[in-house]
């Protein structure tokens, strides 16, 4: 008698149901999204929503049938989602039409238009005798080359209510969060801070500079590592920007990503002692938060500090926690604390790097899982790189009108230096003089390899194409996304044994 086994896959719906109900936190979070949209076109009363919610509440607790108390929570949570904007629906602290003298931070990238740029900026302060604190979000139109994304800027302006002469276009900037638009001139600016530096920030820019050996090496690394991108000139910038990798440059969630993954594998070992992976998680954290406040916390890395931070927690309270769940669980959370935070394009890419990389690339990985270590550390950057780009394309065409074709291929290729950097960076901020020497030159090496890398693909004549996707394009590409994923979920792998007799 003889044995073999092969694996059979077939459709199942009741796999998919079965994998659904593993993520409830979707079924909360769909919905929410939803009035938060729906709350950007059309307008009613608070108290009609509050009513709402407790008709759709009572009709949840009452109604026997599921669908039908599943429909009244459905309803509930997209009432919600109105509510969370009309909640941070705000008047401007700072006075309209009034010329005053204020602190302006340019909190996302620029974008060219005829004759001059916007950017989104936020109104850290404003002069009344006495500094004033204001954390209001503006839209800023940009005439002049001298500002970068992450600068504060001191100007002498006045804001104006009206940011659009187009009246639909205007209220949806307001319920998305603006409260109004800065002019920005030469004329007008008092005085720019480049990259603001904190004292634990200046640490880690200071320690970096020890290892210096080369300027546009360094200049990468200081970016990468503590968030500093004043030295990287405006040549590797538009590299960078053409290959669809200048988010290396910015940190972010990816970088974030780097630290947790080397430091949950330095503190493995902790996990064979007694209640040591509570432990081991506890000190991930700590070290995400560290990292976080040496590179500047910027609201997109809290963000993203918060999103993993969860994600580790998830660990801690079940090693069987699912990544979807909690990804889920985070998004709603953040959402209720900044309902328009759904429209800043960082949280955006942000959370859609993540959803390919657990839907999508944790799967594959799963299902190639090669046995030699260095193999599976190789293919699984790759196959990272290659889904967190495939699922913030779409959103890039939209926002910057811009498709860096080589990014697919340029992304998986280049995070192997972005993790050489960021990983041989920790090193060298947390170790003393002389045990950091090493992995400094280690970061300015895997700096130079990636620039290189970075600068041979943008002067592909393929490189990137000038294309702008529309609203109802993106929409039927993330519909086409999604169903692909119930397919995938839908599928059910089973190992089918087969028995032989030899008859003689």
């Amino acid at each position: 008698m003889s044995v073999s086994d092969h694996w059979h896959s077939e459709l199942s719906i009741d796999t998919l149901r079965h994998r659904l109900k593993a993520v409830p936190m979707l079924f909360v979070l769909i919905p929410f999204i939803a009035g938060i949209l729906f709350a950007q076109s059309y307008v009613m009363p608070l108290w009609c929503a509050i009513c709402g919610v407790l008709l759709a509440l009572v009709g949840t607790i009452l109604t026997l049938p599921k669908r039908v108390a599943y429909g009244f929570m459905t309803l509930t949570m997209i009432l919600l989602g109105y509510m969370a904007v009309e909640a941070h629906h705000k008047p401007s602290i700072v006075p309209y039409g009034k010329v005053v003298e204020m602190r302006v931070d340019v909190v996302s990238p620029i974008s060219e238009r005829e004759g001059y740029s916007v950017a989104e900026g936020r109104v850290e302060a404003w002069l009344d005798r006495v500094w004033c604190d204001a954390n209001q979000r503006v839209q800023l139109w940009l005439r002049t080359d001298t500002l970068n994304y992450g600068d504060r800027v001191h100007i002498v302006g006045s804001l104006k209510q009206r940011i659009s002469k187009y009246e639909d276009y205007n209220d949806l900037m307001h319920r998305r969060g603006y409260v109004g638009g800065v002019s920005i001139s030469e004329s007008n600016i008092l005085g720019i801070e480049r990259d603001m530096v904190g004292g634990v920030r200046r640490y880690a820019i200071e320690k970096l500079d020890r290892y210096a050996t080369d300027t546009a090496s360094h200049s990468v690394v200081e970016a990468m590592v503590a968030g500093a991108r004043h030295a990287v000139t405006s040549e590797l910038r538009s590299a960078y920007s053409r290959t669809g990798l200048s988010h290396l440059m910015a940190v972010s969630g990816l970088h974030l990503g780097i630290v947790l993954l080397v430091i949950n594998a330095l503190l493995r070992p902790l996990s064979l002692i007694h209640r040591g992976h509570i432990l081991s998680n506890i000190l991930a954290i700590f070290v995400v938060w560290l990292f976080a406040v040496m590179s500047g916390t910027s609201p997109s890395v809290v963000r993203a500090a918060i999103m993993l931070s969860v994600l580790q927690l998830s660990n801690i309270f079940s090693p069987h926690y699912n990544s979807m769940n909690s990804l889920a669980f985070t998004v709603f959370a953040m959402l209720i604390y900044r309902s328009d935070y759904i429209f800043d394009i960082s949280f955006q890419l942000s959370v859609l790097a993540v959803v390919g990389i657990v839907a999508w690339g944790v799967p594959i990985i799963r299902l190639i899982n090669p046995r030699n270590t260095l193999v599976k550390s190789l293919i699984t950057t790759l196959i990272i790189g290659v889904m967190a780009t495939l699922w913030t394309l779409p959103v890039v065409s939209h926002t910057f009108g811009n498709i860096p074709i080589v990014g697919v291929v340029a992304t998986p290729i280049a995070l192997v230096f972005a993790y050489i950097i960021v990983a041989a960076g920790i090193f060298v901020l947390v170790l003393p003089h002389p045990l950091s020497l090493p992995f400094g030159y280690i970061a300015e090496w895997a700096a130079s390899c990636q620039n290189s890398l970075v600068e041979w693909f943008a002067s592909l004549p393929f490189a990137s194409l000038e294309h702008t996707l529309s609203e109802t394009t993106l929409s039927i590409y993330y519909a086409v996304f999604m169903v692909f994923t119930a397919f995938v979920w839908a599928i059910n792998r089973k190992k089918e044994l087969t028995l032989s007799y030899d008859i003689e």
